[in-house]
């Protein structure tokens, strides 16, 4: 054979030793780049998972606040109603401790029967004339109506019943 050359022939490769240090550098850096995509895409859907359910907790939080706001009403309600009842009782008792201050020591009641418009009063008295000035002119101030009975004990006193309306919507409270 005759040679032509004076050098050994040597192989020859498709890609030079610095093509393929940039080719291996390309495909590090593309698989960098779709890693850090697919990283992107996960985070994404993880959010949007945790974005629905903070929602449902928020919508959750709304819905245990509108029951707690209701049952604050409803407290609210409950002690309006309370101090309503409180105050309402706090003038019957005053109105109680003045009737009981306009009975005079003579006459001795032995029951009361309070209604909304009506005070009905069952008692003893000495006279007719002593209920009559003592205790029937004050009532008849206040009551609009005002009727008593009377029944001779025998003893000599007088039981009596005395029934007291009045007609208008300031009576009594319950």
């Amino acid at each position: 054979m005759v040679k032509y050359s004076f050098i050994e022939p040597r192989k020859k490769h498709l890609f030079s030793t610095f093509s393929k240090i940039w080719i291996l550098f390309i495909s590090f850096i593309s698989l960098l780049l779709i890693a850090f995509g697919i990283f992107l895409l996960i985070k994404i859907a993880l959010y949007k998972k945790d974005t629905v359910a903070t929602n449902n907790e928020r919508v959750a939080l709304e819905n245990q606040i509108d029951k707690k706001d209701n049952y604050m009403e409803y407290l609210l309600r409950q002690k309006s109603l309370g101090e309503e009842i409180y105050s309402r009782n706090t003038l019957l008792k005053d109105s109680m401790k003045n009737l009981f201050d306009l009975v005079p020591d003579q006459i001795t009641l032995e029951r009361v029967i309070i209604k909304k418009d009506s005070l009905i009063m069952y008692g003893k008295t000495p006279t007719k004339d002593t209920f009559n000035f003592l205790l029937s002119a004050p009532l008849k101030s206040i009551f609009s109506t005002s009727n008593t009975m009377f029944y001779l004990t025998k003893e000599g006193w007088y039981n009596f019943v005395s029934t007291n309306k009045i007609t208008t919507t300031d009576g009594f409270s319950e």
